[in-house]
């Protein structure tokens, strides 16, 4: 069975889209079989994924279509079920129900076992669709900017889950957004962060125009600028995700047998200089590097003073 997870804040602006996408195809790219739910109106999910619906969530919570016919593939093991504006005029349908709350959790159940995660976006507003999506996920995920305002709504956030859903236990993470480690205020509302909420704060996605530049051509970072610091700093944030849930890497299906292995070239040795070969340290501080690889990098990085570095490690064609 799937896990569930809605992506929330409410706060617009805080790149929960932007986390919906590269987390979804980070794990998609690990091996997992994603579904991405979009509640918003706006329709996000589909433009940052380069993909065109025919159908959307709206024919299936007021029309009654079959959820799998309005999930479409964006990428392998990564599908979407999109939303666009005609989802405006299903909120105030879906709220008449005398089952309102759970529409969602009901259209889903059909598709739900046959996917490993289950990501919700929603909007930065606390809608019908956005309560569907609180009460349907068994964890919320929240990124937030490192900024007061945007801080400030976790606390609101933490109360409306309680009142939805009995605690506000159910926030598994906090991710903090575009953060800059150049400003001071920036470091303090992290360490603030922490201090409040513990080892549920994951390691920071830092400020990177080029997050901002992938959706508008359909891209994931991974597939615009996977040398990007928002290629890496998602990569580790979907380690820490799998690591989280239990979810295993496992390598895609063979869609044919694969041809035999040419014959080794006797100077195909790795472009790094000798020194690094041999180091597996951090740099900084002496601790063991740990590694992850993700969208044909190898990214090493530390755990205790957040080092990190990426190197090509396959012809990602």
């Amino acid at each position: 069975m799937a896990r569930v997870v809605a992506v929330a804040n409410l706060k617009g602006g805080i790149g929960k889209t932007t986390t919906v996408v590269n987390v979804g195809a980070g794990l998609a790219l690990k091996g997992a079989r994603v579904l991405l739910v979009d509640t918003d109106a706006q329709g996000n999910l589909a433009m940052a994924l380069g993909v065109h619906p025919h159908r959307t969530l709206y024919d299936v919570l007021v029309d009654g279509s079959p959820v799998e016919r309005c999930v479409i593939e964006a990428r392998p093991g990564l599908d979407l079920l999109p939303a666009d504006a005609t989802l405006l005029g299903a909120q105030p349908i879906i709220a008449r129900r005398p089952d309102w709350s759970r529409v969602l959790a009901q259209a889903l159940q059909p598709v739900v076992g046959t996917y490993d995660f289950v990501l919700i976006d929603s909007a930065g507003s606390l809608t019908p669709l956005n309560v569907n999506a609180l009460v349907c996920a068994h964890d919320v995920i929240a990124p937030t900017t490192v900024e007061h305002f945007s801080v400030k709504s976790l606390e609101l956030l933490m109360a409306q889950i309680g009142r939805i859903k009995g605690g506000a236990g159910n926030v598994r993470m906090i991710i903090p957004t575009m953060y800059d480690p150049r400003v001071r205020q920036s470091g303090e509302l992290l360490t603030m962060l922490r201090t409040r909420y513990g080892d549920r704060v994951t390691p920071p996605v830092r400020v990177n125009v080029r997050l901002s530049e992938a959706p508008a051509l359909g891209k994931t970072i991974y597939e615009y600028d996977p040398r990007s610091r928002g290629a890496i700093d998602y990569a580790l944030l979907v380690e820490h995700i799998s690591r989280a849930f239990g979810f295993t890497a496992r390598p895609p299906s063979p869609v044919s047998p694969p041809d035999p292995a040419p014959a080794p070239k006797p100077a195909a040795a790795p472009h790094r200089p000798a020194s690094a070969v041999a180091s597996e340290t951090c740099p900084h501080c002496g601790r063991a590097l740990q590694h992850t690889s993700l969208a044909g990098y190898r990214i090493s990085y530390c755990a205790q003073c957040r080092y990190k570095k990426q190197e090509l490690v396959r012809d990602r064609g």
